[in-house]
């Protein structure tokens, strides 16, 4: 029987709503959330400055979200409807677009969180909300409702968090397919997204999407996944080869000069060691990029471990700016419609100009571009 829902208009500044599923709950509750984005900050992303009301005199400001193209702030959808569902460590968030155009279908989006997302979607607030609003259906599986589970070893025993992520994929699939009136996911244009602990699991579930029953993936973005290094430096919980992933999947794999490549020892870590399992990959059809912290203006730009995590709750995270909207939204929207069409490859694959441009400051001064290779070790 199809699980009962309601349905709710909040203000995008609300948390109510993030507090979604608990530990034991089996729940599902739907919401219509409203109002426009704010800049907010993420984990590697800068504070807002706490000097006086207006900020420094003159101070040099970082670049805006373009207005169309990838990244843009052309959007189709005003508003996103939030559903959420399953027990525990097997929870999922599924999101759609309203506010627009009537949409039967939408090409899907899969994108997972790291260690530490126990409840609620503010990690990747901000990524979920743009992607809905041009035009996919999100899946989010919240794969861990506390420190000590699913796999309290990390990657000693990554396992039972992989199950978990494929149960929340699974269980928010089968949401909006058992209900016709709900926007359907087209499965023949899926990508997926792991942010930190998340990239190590996307790898891993997609390396088996055949086995798992998942939607085969078409692209596949990286946010400085990392493993936490309990088991040993270079990723270790990655699976021995991850030939599983299709040949023709469009890959990216980002690393921050100041993220996980920075610890003492950890240099060929996160994308350095997963990027070797991917030789079956041609190389025009994937890149290792890293990026760079730039401190021209104020606030500064940060390129710590994961630049993708702002939230519109500018009270929960920090800032969504420009290494939001020129680099992860950016490489986002093209690697997808790139897989899906053909259509803005030049912005997320290749050393090319626009790939490597990351905005500019409000002097007219680049910000630090991104280095782009199509082999592995990627060194700042």
């Amino acid at each position: 029987m199809r699980p009962a829902f309601s349905s709710t208009v909040l203000s995008a500044r609300r948390r109510a709503f993030t507090r979604g599923v608990g530990a034991t709950a089996r729940l599902t509750v739907t919401l219509v959330v409203s109002g426009a984005l704010v800049g907010t900050t993420a984990l590697a992303h800068a504070a807002p400055d706490s000097g006086s009301a207006g900020g420094p005199v003159n101070a040099v400001a970082p670049p805006q979200q373009p207005t169309s193209g990838p990244g843009g702030s052309d959007y189709a959808y005003t508003d996103m409807r939030v559903s959420s569902g399953g027990e525990g460590d097997n929870a999922w968030f599924a999101f759609e677009p309203v506010g627009g155009p009537p949409l039967a279908s939408a090409p899907l989006a899969v994108i997972t969180h790291g260690f530490g997302e126990y409840s609620g979607y503010e990690k990747l607030h901000g990524l979920i909300r743009h992607t809905v609003r041009k035009g996919s259906v999100v899946i989010y599986p919240r794969w861990q409702a506390s420190p000590r589970t699913p796999c309290p070893k990390g990657p000693g025993d990554i396992e039972p968090c992989v199950q978990s992520a494929v149960e929340g994929i699974r269980g928010g699939l089968s949401f909006l397919q058992s209900d016709s009136a709900r926007v359907q996911p087209q499965l023949d244009r899926t990508s997926y997204f792991g942010l930190s602990f998340g990239g190590i699991l996307t790898s891993n579930f997609l390396n088996r999407h055949e086995a798992l029953e998942l939607p085969r993936p078409r692209a596949v973005f990286l946010d400085d996944p990392h493993d936490g290094g309990f088991a040993g430096k270079g990723e270790p919980a990655l699976d021995d080869t991850l030939a599983g992933i299709p040949a023709d999947t469009l890959f990216q794999c980002h690393i921050g000069d100041e993220g996980i490549v920075a610890l003492e020892g950890n240099q060929d870590s996160s994308c350095n060691a997963l990027f070797p399992k991917l030789g079956h990959i041609p190389p025009a059809n994937k890149n290792i990029v890293l990026t760079y912290t730039d401190k021209h203006g104020t606030p500064p730009l940060l390129s710590a471990h994961g630049v993708s995590n702002g939230s519109p709750n500018p009270d929960t995270r920090g800032s969504i700016d420009a290494y939001d909207y020129f680099f992860i939204w950016k490489v986002w929207d093209a690697l997808r419609s790139a897989a899906d069409s053909g259509a803005d490859r030049e912005y997320a694959l290749g050393d090319t100009p626009e790939h490597r441009y990351m905005g500019t400051w409000s002097d007219g001064t680049p910000v630090t571009p991104l280095k782009i290779q199509d082999h592995a070790p990627i060194r700042p």
